[in-house]
């Protein structure tokens, strides 16, 4: 993966953490947090999605991602369902309403990572290095202060 990427990775991660991820398209996240996005964008990306899978993805504990999901249940944005074979687990998946949320959400994505691969054509690989290592070192910050929370 190139460099550019990479710092967009780690910017769009500090970005998430401290809330200032920003949607452009507010009519189609009204009523939605950051959390609430960031889960149907997990369920609408991984087959037979369920807690401890999304739990895992999102890097939360299992009790904040069955809060998240009776959320969207409510919403009428995932449905829940469970395989023939297996009565116990409870699997995860978007409505039609959810797939247009996880639909605007990836091209926010996109839109956002264009606009700073323009910015980050300025620099040279070199200098892109640095900014790679500089982010990345307010990630491990962030996760260390993260886990001493904890």
């Amino acid at each position: 993966m190139s460099n550019a990427i990479n710092i967009i990775h780690s910017f769009t991660r500090i970005q998430e953490r401290a809330d200032i991820f920003k949607h452009h398209r507010e009519e189609i996240f009204a009523g939605l947090n950051l959390a609430e996005v960031h889960c149907i964008d997990k369920i609408g990306s991984m087959e037979y999605a369920n807690v401890t899978k999304v739990a895992s993805a999102m890097s939360m504990t299992r009790g904040a991602i069955s809060k998240i999901s009776k959320k969207l249940l409510n919403k009428q944005l995932i449905e829940s369902y469970q395989k023939p074979e297996n009565n116990k687990e409870v699997y995860f998946c978007l409505t039609t309403s959810g797939k247009l949320i996880y639909a605007e959400h990836k091209v926010c994505h996109e839109q956002a990572k264009l606009r700073k691969l323009k910015l980050l054509s300025n620099y040279s690989e070199a200098e892109q290095i640095v900014i790679l290592r500089f982010l990345e070192d307010i990630n491990q910050q962030q996760e260390q202060s993260l886990r001493e929370e904890a």
